[in-house]
């Protein structure tokens, strides 16, 4: 999707966000660095997606900062206490009628979470965050095209968004059948993505193959990822998008996929035509046929 003017005050209030994780004190570092993001903000084409804005913003923020990765504590921490969760979500899906539809609930669940607060979060709000997901509705028609679509697939392709988050993408990648999973993250730092060294904390070696896409964007920007990823994407039986910057980046894409997102903002919200605090779960179609090829299985483990 493009971006919009709505967009710009966010790329400056991101990258504020992002200087206040390095520094509390150095006004002119935080001063210069935001005169250089503002300055390239005016000059973004909105016909590029959010994304796209995002990764220039914070290359310039380590460059200017001379810190490769800004949110790399609040990854951390939010990687502990979503293990933490993640034993009582585990209980819930085994115990579930469905566990597929539960284990999918706690996986867009894991995309709300606002990690960089967590750490005051009492006991009383974790319990609530637990429940709420236990609880909340999900498109029935939806959920039946996702578990029919898993049912028929061979390899999954998983796109991951947030470090944290990746806990609770490990409770669905459990529920997905004997299919070969690969869970793909970012190639390089970018605000509190998932990286390997993410990923691995998380556990997720364990149920799937690691794939780096190459990129420092958010999302999945594939002119940006490396041809051995773009080849994984194009080979895939099933494609699954977490986030919103998998959707602003993949929603004009031209293979059939499923996104699974909160919709957290008004332009996503126009967007994808549902209101923003909608839980998604949303196939992705294309009307030009993709070419099948033959799949062969994959080790799990890692593969750069």
């Amino acid at each position: 999707m493009q971006s919009y003017t709505e967009c710009i005050p966010c790329f400056v209030r991101q990258a504020y966000d992002a200087l206040r994780q390095v520094t509390q004190d150095d006004e002119t570092l935080v001063h210069r660095t935001l005169q250089r993001v503002m300055r390239e903000a005016a000059e973004f084409p909105l016909s590029c997606s959010p994304p796209a804005m995002a990764q220039t913003t914070h290359r310039i923020i380590r460059e200017e900062t001379g810190h490769p990765d800004p949110y790399a504590a609040i990854k951390a921490e939010s990687t502990r206490i979503a293990l933490e969760l993640a034993k009582e979500a585990r209980e819930l899906i085994a115990a579930a009628i469905d566990p597929f539809k539960m284990a999918l609930r706690f996986s867009i669940a894991g995309n709300i979470m606002d990690f960089a607060l967590m750490a005051n979060w009492d006991r009383l709000e974790l319990g609530s965050f637990i429940e709420t997901t236990r609880l909340q509705p999900l498109d029935d028609g939806d959920v039946e095209k996702l578990r029919s679509a898993v049912k028929q697939a061979r390899t999954i392709l998983f796109l991951g968004d947030n470090a944290g988050e990746a806990v609770f993408d490990q409770l669905l990648i459990e529920q997905l059948g004997g299919a070969d999973v690969c869970y793909a993250v970012k190639g390089g730092p970018i605000i509190n993505d998932a990286t390997l060294e993410d990923a691995l904390a998380a556990g997720l070696d364990h149920v799937a193959e690691l794939v780096e896409n190459g990129s420092d964007a958010p999302g999945t920007i594939l002119d940006d990822c490396t041809d051995a990823f773009r080849r994984r994407f194009d080979e895939a039986d099933l494609v699954v998008a977490k986030g919103q910057a998998n959707y602003e980046t993949l929603s004009t894409c031209t293979r059939p996929l499923f996104f699974l997102t909160r919709v957290k903002c008004p332009v996503i919200a126009r967007d994808i035509g549902e209101p923003v605090g909608s839980w998604i779960v949303k196939e992705h179609r294309v009307e030009r046929p993709r070419s099948e090829s033959p799949k062969s299985k994959r080790p799990k483990g890692i593969v750069s």
